[in-house]
């Protein structure tokens, strides 16, 4: 499977969950709230990692400027992500500042997907060579199995 294949199949695993976390929003004990965030976060952290160590390395690798600028930049909003995702972390499910800040972290990551889903992968087929793109699909495959482990 494809690099961009596998990533926007996450990418979905992700939106599903939003609309679940959406629907839940006022409607739920804080323990199921907690669970979705939970859960959104692990599918993230596993993503993100993924991304981290073999994607955007290989896109960086690349003679593109503009791959390299929007790795860079997508790195920068995989942090922040990560920092908003440590604090609500520690705050009730039940707290008023919970939902808030969990529909902002809905917000970022979608603006986050939709500009890897246009841009960079835009960006990666048009400097990878399909066999390459394989390659990373299948390494990205290996490592989420390794990663999900873990975080089990």
């Amino acid at each position: 499977m494809k690099v961009t294949v596998l990533l926007k199949n996450d990418h979905e695993t992700m939106r599903v969950l939003f609309g679940k976390i959406r629907k839940a929003s006022g409607s739920r004990s804080q323990n199921g709230k907690k669970d979705l965030f939970n859960e959104l976060r692990r599918e993230f952290l596993i993503h993100s990692q993924m991304e981290q160590e073999i994607f955007y390395p290989a896109l960086s690798a690349t003679s593109s400027t503009r791959a390299a600028e929007l790795v860079s930049k997508a790195e920068q909003e995989h942090q922040a992500a990560e920092k908003l995702m440590h604090e609500l972390n520690s705050v009730n499910g039940s707290d008023k500042s919970f939902e808030t800040r969990v529909t902002s972290l809905i917000d970022q990551m979608t603006q986050h997907m939709e500009m890897e889903e246009e841009e960079i992968f835009d960006e990666a087929r048009k400097n990878l060579p399909e066999y390459r793109l394989e390659e990373l699909g299948l390494e990205m495959e290996d490592r989420k199995k390794i990663l999900g482990t873990l975080a089990a």
